[in-house]
């Protein structure tokens, strides 16, 4: 929701007739939008490192305007982009306006991620994935991996329906070898 205090106790008010929208940005397709790495800390937890670059930027400012249009257009009477310098606006004119002249740098725009994907691509070869087309781990013979995490990245859209398919398929291969049996895990 975003902001804190009297604002934030405005948003809650707000909540039983709120609609929230998302965006998603694809990275690495783009020399200023390489993406992010995870590492591990010194204490094991994650640590994120992604560049928001003025391209990344200039892609989040583009998604507020469109998604702001979008809910005008669909009969919204108020519009707050997830901004720091956002508040309320009741026309497309008023949002567009005051989101154009937004300051776009990081910490200011709300982002976050939806749809994980990469991290284990999936290749024919070692040298080209972490894991082998039926799954399997090229080093480690006992780990297969069956997730969201085999693509090479985003594929652009929700990919829940990608994932089952190939999370059927794969789990079918691994059942069969593990069992010696032909194995059907859905129709």
């Amino acid at each position: 929701m975003g902001g804190y205090g009297k604002g934030l106790a405005e948003r809650f008010q707000n909540y039983p007739n709120t609609q929230m929208m998302l965006a998603l940005l694809r990275d690495g397709f783009h020399p200023e939008s390489t993406g992010g790495t995870v590492i591990l800390n010194v204490d094991g937890s994650p640590l994120l490192n992604y560049a928001m670059s003025d391209y990344v930027l200039a892609g989040f400012k583009q998604a507020l305007l469109t998604m702001a249009e979008v809910q005008f257009a669909a009969g919204a009477k108020k519009v707050l982009p997830l901004h720091e310098q956002a508040h309320y606006y009741t026309s497309w004119a008023e949002a567009k306006a005051a989101i154009s002249a937004y300051e776009m740098k990081p910490y200011y725009v709300g982002g976050g991620s939806a749809h994980i994907m990469g991290g284990c691509r999936m290749g024919g070869t070692e040298q080209q994935g972490v894991v082998r087309p039926d799954g399997v781990h090229w080093q480690l013979s006992n780990l297969s991996v069956h997730d969201g995490s085999l693509f090479p990245t985003s594929i652009g859209a929700n990919p829940q329906l990608s994932i089952y398919g190939l999370t059927n398929r794969l789990a079918t291969g691994l059942a069969k070898r593990l069992s010696g049996k032909d194995v059907s895990l859905a129709a």
